[in-house]
């Protein structure tokens, strides 16, 4: 196997095994004297946390995502979306809030749904 491994090792806060389908690169160590400080510091730090994220699109949209961290990267994010069981790749860059939640709870609102398209709204 290359560099990209089965991050089979990480476990949601709820103590379940993540599916093993998703590949990515091992977690990058950002316990630095550069790092210190940083928002992929804080990020990595709490991997395993459930969390929604607010990302900037454009200059005055804000997008919400939320999920379990699984994983953070230099320039990414990775959030474990345990109801609708995916796997989500966010960009750091956009993120403007970052909202950690106790053990056990949750927002009243599945964020990462999926608008439907005209057709579907139809049928």
């Amino acid at each position: 196997m290359d560099s990209y491994s089965y991050s089979q090792s990480r476990y949601p806060a709820s103590g379940n095994a993540f599916p093993r389908e998703f590949v990515s690169p091992p977690q990058q160590n950002f316990n630095t004297p550069n790092m210190e400080g940083s928002v992929q510091k804080v990020l990595g730090n709490n991997i395993g946390q459930y969390v929604v994220m607010e990302f900037l699109i454009g200059t005055q949209q804000l997008v919400r995502k939320q999920g379990i961290l699984y994983l953070v990267g230099t320039d990414y994010v990775v959030l474990y979306d345990d109801v609708l069981n995916r796997y989500l790749v966010c960009d750091l860059y956009s993120i403007k809030f970052t909202h950690f939640f106790m053990p056990g709870d949750r927002p009243n609102q599945n964020y990462n749904a999926l608008p439907l398209n005209a057709e579907e709204r139809r049928n």
